[in-house]
């Protein structure tokens, strides 16, 4: 995992998604900025809806092209959103590079303000 800010991350879609006459094959999440977690403020936090809208913002698709995603491409997102959200909210170091020891406990568990339902 890059600790790069700025770095833009791309997930391939393992089935590309038909906007009109568009074929998109793969989501690249531009670097996030606060106009990002406010689209998806309309939304409550942590609903479908409001991790739908961050996808849109941060890769510039349309929201109703993102709501045609298979389940597997959703996940590979959730993964790059809810780094994102962390980094907005504070729970993670990004600038602390020495990685504590792994906990199997805390591995097991989702990590805190998650995007993903709890329970997943």
């Amino acid at each position: 995992m890059s600790l790069d800010l700025f770095a833009v991350e791309t997930v391939i879609l393992r089935e590309p998604l038909k906007l009109g006459e568009r074929l998109v094959k793969e989501l690249s999440f531009n670097p996030p900025k606060v106009k990002d977690l406010m689209a998806a403020g309309l939304y409550p936090e942590g609903s479908m809806a409001f991790t739908r809208a961050l996808l849109s913002s941060l890769t510039g698709e349309p929201e109703s092209i993102i709501n045609e995603m298979i389940p597997e491409d959703w996940a590979d997102c959730l993964v790059i959103l809810n780094r994102t959200y962390q980094r907005f909210t504070g729970s993670i170091n990004l600038f602390d590079k020495e990685k504590e020891p792994e906990n199997p406990t805390k591995a097991a568990a989702p990590p805190q303000n998650s995007l993903l339902p709890s329970g997943a």
